[in-house]
Protein backbone atom coordinates (compact mmCIF):
# COMPACT_ATOMS: atom_id res chain seq x y z
CA UNK A 1 0.00 0.00 0.00
CA UNK A 2 1.40 3.20 -1.04
CA UNK A 3 1.68 6.17 1.49
CA UNK A 4 -1.78 7.52 2.91
CA UNK A 5 -2.11 10.95 4.96
CA UNK A 6 -5.12 12.36 6.21
CA UNK A 7 -5.20 16.43 7.49
CA UNK A 8 -8.50 17.71 9.08
CA UNK A 9 -9.47 20.50 6.66
CA UNK A 10 -12.18 23.29 6.77
CA UNK A 11 -15.45 23.05 4.58
CA UNK A 12 -13.88 25.90 2.48
CA UNK A 13 -10.64 24.29 2.04
CA UNK A 14 -12.39 21.27 1.28
CA UNK A 15 -14.36 23.18 -1.56
CA UNK A 16 -11.12 24.65 -3.04
CA UNK A 17 -10.60 21.16 -4.70
CA UNK A 18 -12.10 19.19 -7.79
CA UNK A 19 -14.17 16.18 -7.06
CA UNK A 20 -14.99 13.22 -9.34
CA UNK A 21 -18.13 10.41 -8.08
CA UNK A 22 -16.95 7.29 -9.62
CA UNK A 23 -19.24 4.93 -11.29
CA UNK A 24 -19.98 2.33 -9.27
CA UNK A 25 -20.71 5.14 -6.28
CA UNK A 26 -24.46 4.51 -5.79
CA UNK A 27 -26.48 7.07 -6.60
CA UNK A 28 -27.84 9.99 -4.39
CA UNK A 29 -29.31 8.18 -2.02
CA UNK A 30 -29.63 10.49 1.55
CA UNK A 31 -33.19 11.11 2.78
CA UNK A 32 -34.68 13.69 4.92
CA UNK A 33 -33.77 11.96 8.11
CA UNK A 34 -29.98 12.19 7.34
CA UNK A 35 -30.18 15.67 6.09
CA UNK A 36 -32.13 16.54 8.84
CA UNK A 37 -29.45 14.83 11.47
CA UNK A 38 -26.78 17.23 9.08
CA UNK A 39 -28.79 20.38 9.74
CA UNK A 40 -29.37 19.81 13.46
CA UNK A 41 -26.23 18.94 14.50
CA UNK A 42 -24.64 21.74 12.96
CA UNK A 43 -27.07 24.17 14.32
CA UNK A 44 -26.47 22.69 17.52
CA UNK A 45 -22.68 23.05 16.94
CA UNK A 46 -23.27 26.99 15.96
CA UNK A 47 -25.50 27.51 18.87
CA UNK A 48 -23.41 26.15 21.76
CA UNK A 49 -19.94 27.10 20.52
CA UNK A 50 -18.09 29.95 22.71
CA UNK A 51 -15.24 30.64 20.20
CA UNK A 52 -13.88 30.93 17.24
CA UNK A 53 -11.41 28.24 17.85
CA UNK A 54 -13.86 25.37 18.25
CA UNK A 55 -14.42 22.79 15.85
CA UNK A 56 -17.09 20.47 14.40
CA UNK A 57 -15.91 17.09 12.83
CA UNK A 58 -18.76 15.92 10.35
CA UNK A 59 -16.98 12.86 9.17
CA UNK A 60 -14.41 11.19 6.90
CA UNK A 61 -13.74 11.01 3.16
CA UNK A 62 -11.80 8.79 1.57
CA UNK A 63 -9.98 10.12 -1.86
CA UNK A 64 -7.51 9.01 -4.02
CA UNK A 65 -6.17 11.27 -7.07
CA UNK A 66 -7.34 11.15 -11.07
CA UNK A 67 -5.71 14.28 -12.80
CA UNK A 68 -6.34 17.01 -11.05
CA UNK A 69 -9.47 16.12 -9.34
CA UNK A 70 -9.62 13.74 -6.33
CA UNK A 71 -12.18 10.67 -6.85
CA UNK A 72 -14.43 10.08 -3.78
CA UNK A 73 -14.48 6.59 -2.49
CA UNK A 74 -16.50 7.51 0.70
CA UNK A 75 -18.18 10.43 1.49
CA UNK A 76 -20.02 11.40 -1.42
CA UNK A 77 -23.59 11.03 0.02
CA UNK A 78 -22.18 14.41 2.59
CA UNK A 79 -20.42 15.88 0.24
CA UNK A 80 -23.37 15.84 -2.58
CA UNK A 81 -25.63 17.53 0.74
CA UNK A 82 -23.05 20.10 1.76
CA UNK A 83 -23.26 21.72 -1.82
CA UNK A 84 -27.16 21.49 -1.19
CA UNK A 85 -26.71 23.47 2.05
CA UNK A 86 -24.50 25.88 0.73
CA UNK A 87 -26.80 26.48 -2.23
CA UNK A 88 -29.45 27.46 -0.10
CA UNK A 89 -26.89 29.71 2.17
CA UNK A 90 -26.09 31.52 -1.28
CA UNK A 91 -29.84 32.09 -2.23
CA UNK A 92 -30.59 33.35 1.25
CA UNK A 93 -26.96 35.75 1.49
CA UNK A 94 -26.76 36.78 -2.05
CA UNK A 95 -23.53 38.01 -2.45
CA UNK A 96 -20.95 36.25 -0.33
CA UNK A 97 -18.82 34.64 -2.99
CA UNK A 98 -16.95 32.73 -0.65
CA UNK A 99 -20.32 30.05 -1.23
CA UNK A 100 -20.39 30.38 -4.49
CA UNK A 101 -16.47 29.89 -4.90
CA UNK A 102 -17.51 26.45 -3.04
CA UNK A 103 -19.78 25.70 -5.59
CA UNK A 104 -18.45 26.47 -8.30
CA UNK A 105 -14.61 26.53 -10.45
CA UNK A 106 -12.57 29.02 -11.18
CA UNK A 107 -11.27 30.18 -14.99
CA UNK A 108 -7.27 29.17 -14.09
CA UNK A 109 -6.40 32.40 -16.67
CA UNK A 110 -9.04 35.09 -15.45
CA UNK A 111 -10.10 33.92 -12.04
CA UNK A 112 -13.84 34.03 -13.02
CA UNK A 113 -16.10 31.87 -11.77
CA UNK A 114 -16.86 29.25 -14.26
CA UNK A 115 -20.33 26.86 -15.42
CA UNK A 116 -18.72 23.57 -14.24
CA UNK A 117 -19.34 22.34 -10.71
CA UNK A 118 -16.67 21.16 -7.92
CA UNK A 119 -18.28 17.82 -7.64
CA UNK A 120 -18.72 16.14 -10.88
CA UNK A 121 -20.94 12.96 -10.79
CA UNK A 122 -20.64 10.13 -13.34
CA UNK A 123 -22.76 7.78 -11.43
CA UNK A 124 -26.08 8.74 -13.56
CA UNK A 125 -26.64 11.02 -15.89
CA UNK A 126 -29.67 12.35 -14.49
CA UNK A 127 -27.97 13.32 -10.94
CA UNK A 128 -25.55 15.36 -12.56
CA UNK A 129 -27.98 17.05 -14.46
CA UNK A 130 -30.08 17.23 -11.86
CA UNK A 131 -27.58 18.75 -9.47
CA UNK A 132 -26.38 21.40 -12.16
CA UNK A 133 -29.95 22.71 -12.28
CA UNK A 134 -29.98 23.17 -8.85
CA UNK A 135 -27.06 25.17 -8.49
CA UNK A 136 -27.71 26.77 -12.04
CA UNK A 137 -31.59 27.46 -12.12
CA UNK A 138 -32.38 26.69 -8.27
CA UNK A 139 -33.93 23.68 -9.41
CA UNK A 140 -36.84 24.68 -11.54
CA UNK A 141 -36.27 22.31 -14.06
CA UNK A 142 -35.65 19.35 -11.84
CA UNK A 143 -38.10 16.73 -11.84
CA UNK A 144 -38.69 14.67 -7.64
CA UNK A 145 -35.92 13.00 -6.51
CA UNK A 146 -33.96 12.98 -3.69
CA UNK A 147 -32.05 15.93 -4.70
CA UNK A 148 -35.04 18.06 -5.05
CA UNK A 149 -36.20 16.86 -2.18
CA UNK A 150 -33.66 18.06 0.11
CA UNK A 151 -32.78 20.88 -1.45
CA UNK A 152 -36.10 21.94 -0.81
CA UNK A 153 -36.21 20.38 2.87
CA UNK A 154 -32.57 22.27 3.68
CA UNK A 155 -34.12 25.75 2.24
CA UNK A 156 -37.05 25.17 4.98
CA UNK A 157 -34.81 24.66 7.47
CA UNK A 158 -32.39 27.74 6.70
CA UNK A 159 -35.73 30.57 5.93
CA UNK A 160 -37.24 28.99 9.53
CA UNK A 161 -33.82 29.22 11.20
CA UNK A 162 -33.53 32.72 10.21
CA UNK A 163 -36.66 33.98 10.44
CA UNK A 164 -36.24 32.73 14.23
CA UNK A 165 -32.69 34.96 14.51
CA UNK A 166 -35.14 37.71 13.56
CA UNK A 167 -34.13 38.04 9.84
CA UNK A 168 -30.94 38.71 11.37
CA UNK A 169 -28.06 39.44 7.99
CA UNK A 170 -25.20 39.46 10.80
CA UNK A 171 -26.43 36.20 12.14
CA UNK A 172 -26.84 34.61 8.74
CA UNK A 173 -23.32 35.96 8.08
CA UNK A 174 -21.69 34.59 11.41
CA UNK A 175 -23.74 31.11 10.06
CA UNK A 176 -22.15 30.79 6.75
CA UNK A 177 -18.85 31.75 8.83
CA UNK A 178 -19.00 29.01 10.98
CA UNK A 179 -19.60 26.03 8.30
CA UNK A 180 -16.94 27.48 6.29
CA UNK A 181 -14.48 27.80 9.26
CA UNK A 182 -14.90 26.01 11.55
CA UNK A 183 -16.80 22.36 10.48
CA UNK A 184 -13.98 20.07 8.84
CA UNK A 185 -13.79 17.02 7.17
CA UNK A 186 -11.17 14.57 7.25
CA UNK A 187 -9.91 13.63 3.44
CA UNK A 188 -7.84 10.55 3.57
CA UNK A 189 -5.44 10.82 0.90
CA UNK A 190 -4.82 7.12 -0.73
CA UNK A 191 -2.39 7.41 -3.52
CA UNK A 192 -4.37 4.65 -5.70
CA UNK A 193 -7.95 3.15 -6.28
CA UNK A 194 -7.29 0.00 -4.53
CA UNK A 195 -5.55 1.52 -1.35
CA UNK A 196 -8.71 3.60 -0.61
CA UNK A 197 -10.82 0.83 -1.07
CA UNK A 198 -9.23 -1.21 1.33
CA UNK A 199 -9.13 1.85 3.41
CA UNK A 200 -13.11 2.72 3.01
CA UNK A 201 -13.17 -0.97 4.09
CA UNK A 202 -12.07 -0.13 7.55
CA UNK A 203 -14.00 3.17 8.59
CA UNK A 204 -17.14 3.05 10.51
CA UNK A 205 -19.20 6.29 9.33
CA UNK A 206 -21.84 7.68 8.37
CA UNK A 207 -21.89 6.80 4.74
CA UNK A 208 -23.69 4.33 2.80
CA UNK A 209 -21.22 1.43 1.87
CA UNK A 210 -20.02 0.10 -0.94
CA UNK A 211 -21.17 -3.41 -1.54
CA UNK A 212 -18.74 -5.96 -3.67
CA UNK A 213 -21.33 -5.75 -6.65
CA UNK A 214 -20.97 -1.48 -6.46
CA UNK A 215 -16.82 -2.04 -7.06
CA UNK A 216 -17.51 -4.83 -9.98
CA UNK A 217 -20.19 -2.20 -11.55
CA UNK A 218 -17.57 0.07 -11.73
CA UNK A 219 -14.89 -2.29 -13.20
CA UNK A 220 -16.97 -4.05 -15.80
CA UNK A 221 -18.55 -0.17 -16.53
CA UNK A 222 -14.80 1.22 -17.34
CA UNK A 223 -13.75 -2.03 -19.88
CA UNK A 224 -16.84 -1.83 -21.45
CA UNK A 225 -15.91 1.95 -23.04
CA UNK A 226 -18.01 2.67 -25.98
CA UNK A 227 -20.48 -0.37 -25.18
CA UNK A 228 -21.21 1.06 -21.76
CA UNK A 229 -24.82 1.54 -22.85
CA UNK A 230 -25.30 -2.08 -23.67
CA UNK A 231 -23.32 -3.11 -20.44
CA UNK A 232 -25.42 -0.85 -18.60
CA UNK A 233 -28.98 -2.70 -20.23
CA UNK A 234 -27.31 -6.06 -19.35
CA UNK A 235 -26.48 -5.46 -15.92
CA UNK A 236 -30.47 -3.99 -15.37
CA UNK A 237 -31.54 -7.38 -16.31
CA UNK A 238 -29.67 -9.13 -13.40
CA UNK A 239 -31.15 -9.66 -10.21
CA UNK A 240 -28.71 -10.16 -6.44
CA UNK A 241 -25.50 -9.17 -8.41
CA UNK A 242 -23.36 -10.02 -5.53
CA UNK A 243 -24.78 -13.85 -5.25
CA UNK A 244 -24.04 -14.05 -9.00
CA UNK A 245 -20.59 -12.73 -8.52
CA UNK A 246 -20.10 -15.21 -5.41
CA UNK A 247 -21.35 -18.37 -8.12
CA UNK A 248 -19.35 -17.13 -10.74
CA UNK A 249 -16.40 -17.05 -8.74
CA UNK A 250 -16.24 -20.64 -8.14
CA UNK A 251 -16.45 -21.40 -11.54
CA UNK A 252 -13.45 -19.72 -12.27
CA UNK A 253 -11.87 -20.87 -9.45
CA UNK A 254 -13.04 -24.56 -10.98
CA UNK A 255 -11.82 -22.98 -14.49
CA UNK A 256 -8.00 -22.21 -12.60
CA UNK A 257 -8.25 -25.73 -11.23
CA UNK A 258 -7.89 -23.99 -7.45
CA UNK A 259 -9.35 -26.07 -5.19
CA UNK A 260 -6.94 -24.14 -2.68
CA UNK A 261 -8.51 -22.08 0.00
CA UNK A 262 -11.46 -19.53 -0.32
CA UNK A 263 -10.79 -15.15 -0.56
CA UNK A 264 -12.93 -12.94 -0.15
CA UNK A 265 -15.12 -12.11 -2.88
CA UNK A 266 -13.81 -8.25 -3.60
CA UNK A 267 -9.69 -10.12 -3.56
CA UNK A 268 -10.90 -12.35 -5.61
CA UNK A 269 -11.89 -10.28 -8.49
CA UNK A 270 -10.29 -7.05 -8.05
CA UNK A 271 -6.87 -7.51 -6.34
CA UNK A 272 -5.86 -10.07 -8.53
CA UNK A 273 -2.69 -9.64 -11.37
CA UNK A 274 -5.19 -11.96 -13.58
CA UNK A 275 -7.41 -8.98 -14.41
CA UNK A 276 -10.36 -11.37 -14.23
CA UNK A 277 -13.06 -8.24 -14.87
CA UNK A 278 -11.50 -7.32 -18.39
CA UNK A 279 -13.26 -9.78 -20.41
CA UNK A 280 -16.44 -7.62 -19.81
CA UNK A 281 -18.60 -9.49 -22.39
CA UNK A 282 -17.68 -13.07 -21.05
CA UNK A 283 -18.22 -11.80 -17.29
CA UNK A 284 -21.73 -10.70 -18.05
CA UNK A 285 -22.48 -13.80 -20.04
CA UNK A 286 -21.60 -15.73 -17.53
CA UNK A 287 -23.71 -13.77 -14.99
CA UNK A 288 -26.76 -14.10 -17.48
CA UNK A 289 -26.25 -17.43 -17.95
CA UNK A 290 -26.19 -17.68 -14.14
CA UNK A 291 -28.86 -15.87 -13.68
CA UNK A 292 -31.48 -17.66 -15.88
CA UNK A 293 -30.75 -20.94 -14.45
CA UNK A 294 -31.49 -19.05 -10.94
CA UNK A 295 -35.04 -17.55 -11.96
CA UNK A 296 -36.16 -18.55 -15.24
CA UNK A 297 -35.02 -21.88 -15.87
CA UNK A 298 -37.59 -24.88 -15.97
CA UNK A 299 -36.06 -28.08 -15.66
CA UNK A 300 -37.69 -31.98 -15.16
CA UNK A 301 -39.91 -32.56 -12.20
CA UNK A 302 -36.89 -34.55 -10.87
CA UNK A 303 -34.69 -32.25 -11.09
CA UNK A 304 -36.82 -28.75 -9.61
CA UNK A 305 -37.39 -31.54 -6.74
CA UNK A 306 -34.07 -32.02 -5.27
CA UNK A 307 -33.17 -28.60 -6.10
CA UNK A 308 -35.92 -27.28 -4.12
CA UNK A 309 -34.82 -29.48 -1.79
CA UNK A 310 -31.31 -28.75 -1.46
CA UNK A 311 -32.60 -25.12 -0.76
CA UNK A 312 -33.66 -25.80 2.40
CA UNK A 313 -29.83 -26.11 3.20
CA UNK A 314 -28.34 -23.76 5.85
CA UNK A 315 -25.47 -22.82 3.80
CA UNK A 316 -24.93 -22.37 -0.05
CA UNK A 317 -22.06 -24.43 -0.60
CA UNK A 318 -24.29 -27.29 -2.47
CA UNK A 319 -24.77 -24.47 -5.20
CA UNK A 320 -21.24 -24.72 -7.01
CA UNK A 321 -21.02 -27.81 -8.11
CA UNK A 322 -24.33 -27.98 -9.83
CA UNK A 323 -23.50 -24.25 -11.18
CA UNK A 324 -20.29 -25.30 -12.43
CA UNK A 325 -21.73 -28.25 -14.47
CA UNK A 326 -24.51 -26.04 -16.12
CA UNK A 327 -22.18 -23.52 -17.35
CA UNK A 328 -19.74 -25.22 -19.02
CA UNK A 329 -22.33 -27.98 -20.30
CA UNK A 330 -25.44 -24.99 -20.81
CA UNK A 331 -25.91 -22.25 -23.39
CA UNK A 332 -27.82 -19.46 -23.53
CA UNK A 333 -30.34 -19.36 -26.59
CA UNK A 334 -32.23 -16.42 -27.06
CA UNK A 335 -31.31 -14.93 -23.75
CA UNK A 336 -32.98 -18.55 -21.92
CA UNK A 337 -31.27 -21.17 -20.26
CA UNK A 338 -30.39 -24.67 -22.07
CA UNK A 339 -28.97 -27.42 -21.07
CA UNK A 340 -28.90 -30.09 -23.89
CA UNK A 341 -30.72 -33.33 -23.63
CA UNK A 342 -27.56 -35.38 -23.57
CA UNK A 343 -26.55 -33.69 -20.16
CA UNK A 344 -29.59 -34.66 -18.41
CA UNK A 345 -29.39 -37.68 -16.84
CA UNK A 346 -25.45 -37.08 -15.69
CA UNK A 347 -26.66 -33.63 -14.05
CA UNK A 348 -29.77 -35.78 -12.61
CA UNK A 349 -26.90 -38.24 -10.84
CA UNK A 350 -25.12 -34.99 -9.83
CA UNK A 351 -27.75 -33.14 -8.03
CA UNK A 352 -28.53 -36.46 -6.56
CA UNK A 353 -25.02 -37.19 -5.49
CA UNK A 354 -24.44 -33.63 -4.46
CA UNK A 355 -28.07 -33.64 -2.14
CA UNK A 356 -26.78 -37.63 -0.35
CA UNK A 357 -23.02 -35.67 0.14
CA UNK A 358 -24.53 -32.43 1.83
CA UNK A 359 -27.25 -34.27 4.33
CA UNK A 360 -25.12 -36.83 5.08
CA UNK A 361 -22.26 -34.38 6.31
CA UNK A 362 -25.02 -31.83 7.97
CA UNK A 363 -26.47 -34.30 10.14
CA UNK A 364 -23.63 -35.73 11.11
CA UNK A 365 -21.27 -32.71 11.49
CA UNK A 366 -23.43 -29.96 11.30
CA UNK A 367 -20.97 -27.28 10.17
CA UNK A 368 -19.67 -25.44 6.57
CA UNK A 369 -16.27 -26.65 7.45
CA UNK A 370 -16.73 -30.00 6.77
CA UNK A 371 -17.82 -29.84 2.86
CA UNK A 372 -15.95 -26.93 1.86
CA UNK A 373 -12.59 -28.71 0.65
CA UNK A 374 -14.86 -31.53 -1.09
CA UNK A 375 -16.68 -28.70 -3.24
CA UNK A 376 -13.69 -27.12 -4.10
CA UNK A 377 -12.14 -30.39 -4.99
CA UNK A 378 -15.70 -31.68 -6.74
CA UNK A 379 -15.62 -27.92 -8.74
CA UNK A 380 -12.49 -28.76 -10.24
CA UNK A 381 -13.00 -32.72 -10.97
CA UNK A 382 -16.05 -31.78 -13.35
CA UNK A 383 -14.59 -28.54 -15.19
CA UNK A 384 -11.41 -30.83 -15.99
CA UNK A 385 -14.01 -34.22 -16.50
CA UNK A 386 -12.36 -36.29 -13.90
CA UNK A 387 -14.71 -38.30 -11.87
CA UNK A 388 -16.54 -35.86 -9.75
CA UNK A 389 -18.57 -38.85 -7.76
CA UNK A 390 -15.27 -40.74 -6.19
CA UNK A 391 -15.03 -37.14 -4.73
CA UNK A 392 -18.03 -37.10 -3.29
CA UNK A 393 -17.89 -41.09 -2.35
CA UNK A 394 -14.24 -41.62 -0.80
CA UNK A 395 -15.25 -38.05 1.86
CA UNK A 396 -18.37 -39.27 2.92
CA UNK A 397 -17.87 -42.85 3.02
CA UNK A 398 -16.95 -43.26 7.04
CA UNK A 399 -20.10 -41.07 8.02
CA UNK A 400 -22.87 -42.73 6.88
CA UNK A 401 -22.66 -45.44 10.45
CA UNK A 402 -22.95 -42.26 12.06
CA UNK A 403 -25.59 -40.67 9.98
CA UNK A 404 -27.52 -43.97 9.94
CA UNK A 405 -27.70 -43.29 14.14
CA UNK A 406 -28.53 -39.96 13.78
CA UNK A 407 -31.50 -40.84 11.60
CA UNK A 408 -33.26 -43.48 14.17
CA UNK A 409 -32.17 -41.30 16.87
CA UNK A 410 -34.18 -38.38 15.74
CA UNK A 411 -31.34 -36.50 15.69
CA UNK A 412 -31.98 -34.23 12.54
CA UNK A 413 -31.05 -30.99 13.46
CA UNK A 414 -31.58 -28.35 10.91
CA UNK A 415 -31.95 -30.78 8.12
CA UNK A 416 -35.04 -31.90 9.38
CA UNK A 417 -37.32 -29.74 6.72
CA UNK A 418 -35.11 -31.24 4.25
CA UNK A 419 -35.53 -34.86 5.51
CA UNK A 420 -39.12 -34.89 5.20
CA UNK A 421 -39.47 -32.95 1.68
CA UNK A 422 -37.07 -35.89 0.40
CA UNK A 423 -39.28 -38.71 2.20
CA UNK A 424 -42.01 -37.11 0.89
CA UNK A 425 -40.65 -37.36 -2.78
CA UNK A 426 -39.36 -41.01 -2.11
CA UNK A 427 -43.19 -42.31 -1.77
CA UNK A 428 -43.08 -44.80 -4.17
CA UNK A 429 -46.57 -43.88 -5.41
CA UNK A 430 -45.60 -39.58 -5.23
CA UNK A 431 -46.44 -38.40 -8.29
CA UNK A 432 -43.23 -36.31 -9.62
CA UNK A 433 -45.04 -33.94 -11.54
CA UNK A 434 -47.54 -33.27 -8.61
CA UNK A 435 -44.94 -32.87 -6.43
CA UNK A 436 -42.46 -30.32 -8.63
CA UNK A 437 -45.54 -28.08 -8.75
CA UNK A 438 -46.44 -28.71 -5.12
CA UNK A 439 -42.68 -27.26 -3.76
CA UNK A 440 -43.10 -24.51 -6.41
CA UNK A 441 -45.63 -23.22 -4.31
CA UNK A 442 -46.12 -21.73 -0.59
CA UNK A 443 -45.89 -24.88 1.93
CA UNK A 444 -45.87 -25.54 5.38
CA UNK A 445 -43.87 -29.11 7.27
CA UNK A 446 -47.58 -30.13 9.06
CA UNK A 447 -47.62 -32.01 12.45
CA UNK A 448 -49.76 -34.15 12.43
CA UNK A 449 -49.70 -34.68 16.06
CA UNK A 450 -50.67 -30.83 16.93
CA UNK A 451 -47.91 -28.80 19.06
CA UNK A 452 -50.22 -27.88 21.30
CA UNK A 453 -50.35 -30.96 23.78
CA UNK A 454 -53.86 -33.11 23.67
CA UNK A 455 -54.45 -35.99 25.41
CA UNK A 456 -56.15 -38.33 23.03
CA UNK A 457 -55.28 -41.64 20.71
CA UNK A 458 -53.05 -43.42 23.16
CA UNK A 459 -50.79 -40.40 23.84
CA UNK A 460 -49.24 -39.16 26.80
CA UNK A 461 -47.50 -36.05 27.62
CA UNK A 462 -44.32 -37.63 27.69
CA UNK A 463 -44.81 -39.47 24.08
CA UNK A 464 -45.81 -36.22 22.61
CA UNK A 465 -43.00 -34.66 23.45
CA UNK A 466 -40.40 -37.04 22.68
CA UNK A 467 -41.98 -37.56 19.13
CA UNK A 468 -43.48 -34.28 18.04
CA UNK A 469 -40.65 -33.56 15.34
CA UNK A 470 -40.29 -36.53 14.26
CA UNK A 471 -39.97 -38.04 10.80
CA UNK A 472 -43.04 -39.93 11.40
CA UNK A 473 -45.00 -36.64 12.64
CA UNK A 474 -43.97 -34.66 10.25
CA UNK A 475 -45.48 -34.14 6.56
CA UNK A 476 -45.31 -31.43 3.94
CA UNK A 477 -48.61 -29.95 3.37
CA UNK A 478 -49.92 -27.05 0.89
CA UNK A 479 -49.94 -23.19 3.16
CA UNK A 480 -53.79 -23.15 2.65
CA UNK A 481 -54.61 -26.77 3.94
CA UNK A 482 -52.03 -26.56 6.63
CA UNK A 483 -54.07 -23.25 7.60
CA UNK A 484 -57.26 -25.03 7.77
CA UNK A 485 -55.71 -28.27 9.57
CA UNK A 486 -53.88 -26.77 12.36
CA UNK A 487 -54.29 -28.09 15.93
CA UNK A 488 -57.38 -29.64 15.30
CA UNK A 489 -57.88 -33.32 15.55
CA UNK A 490 -56.90 -36.07 13.30
CA UNK A 491 -59.94 -37.21 12.11
CA UNK A 492 -60.44 -32.95 10.79
CA UNK A 493 -57.29 -33.12 9.61
CA UNK A 494 -57.59 -36.08 7.30
CA UNK A 495 -60.70 -34.41 5.50
CA UNK A 496 -57.37 -31.38 4.28
CA UNK A 497 -54.83 -34.23 3.90
CA UNK A 498 -57.38 -35.98 0.96
CA UNK A 499 -57.21 -32.70 -1.04
CA UNK A 500 -52.87 -32.74 -1.06
CA UNK A 501 -50.76 -33.07 -4.01
CA UNK A 502 -48.72 -35.07 -1.23
CA UNK A 503 -48.77 -38.96 -1.05
CA UNK A 504 -47.62 -38.70 2.26
CA UNK A 505 -50.69 -36.97 3.49
CA UNK A 506 -52.96 -38.81 1.14
CA UNK A 507 -52.00 -42.19 2.90
CA UNK A 508 -53.12 -40.61 6.48
CA UNK A 509 -56.63 -40.35 5.12
CA UNK A 510 -56.80 -44.58 5.61
CA UNK A 511 -55.17 -44.81 9.02
CA UNK A 512 -58.07 -44.69 11.33
CA UNK A 513 -56.35 -42.59 14.27
CA UNK A 514 -53.19 -41.35 15.11
CA UNK A 515 -52.28 -43.10 17.89
CA UNK A 516 -48.67 -44.00 18.81
CA UNK A 517 -48.57 -47.41 16.71
CA UNK A 518 -49.53 -45.72 14.12
CA UNK A 519 -46.61 -43.56 14.18
CA UNK A 520 -44.09 -45.89 14.77
CA UNK A 521 -45.02 -47.53 11.54
CA UNK A 522 -45.15 -44.18 9.77
CA UNK A 523 -42.06 -43.48 11.53
CA UNK A 524 -39.98 -46.83 10.26
CA UNK A 525 -41.39 -46.40 6.85
CA UNK A 526 -39.66 -42.53 6.58
CA UNK A 527 -36.28 -43.66 7.94
CA UNK A 528 -36.32 -47.18 6.10
CA UNK A 529 -36.69 -45.04 2.43
CA UNK A 530 -34.17 -42.55 3.56
CA UNK A 531 -31.34 -44.39 4.94
CA UNK A 532 -31.81 -47.07 1.47
CA UNK A 533 -31.68 -43.57 -0.56
CA UNK A 534 -28.37 -42.43 0.80
CA UNK A 535 -26.17 -45.20 0.72
CA UNK A 536 -23.99 -44.42 -1.82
Amino acid sequence: MKAIHADPKEIRKIFSDKYIIPEYQRPYSWEIEHCDKLWEDFISFYDSKDSEEERYFLGNMVIHPQGDSFVVIDGQQRLTTLILLIKNLHSKAGTVKALEECLKIKDPLTSELTDKLRVNSYVLEEDKKHLYDIIFNNGDRTPDCNLKTNYTYLGKKVEEWWKEKGSSGNELNELILTLLDQVVMLPIHCGSEDDALTIFETINNRGMSLTDADIFKAKLHSYAQEEKDEFIDDWKELENHEWLFRVFMHINRAKEGDYGKEIALRTYFTFSHNNRLSDWKSVMNSLKLINEIEYNWAANSEINILWNILYTYPNQYWNYPLYVYLHKYGELKKDEFYLPEKYINDFTSIIEYTLKYFFIKGVVYNSVNAVKDTVFRVCVAIEKENNYFEEYEKNVANDYEEFEKRIINNQNGRYTKGLILLSAYLNPKQNKDNYANFLDNTYHIEHILPKKWNNYDGWNEELWEKNLNSLGNLIPLEYRLNISAKNEFFDRKKVEYRKSLVQDAIDLTDVYEWNPENWYIFQEEKQKRILEYFKL
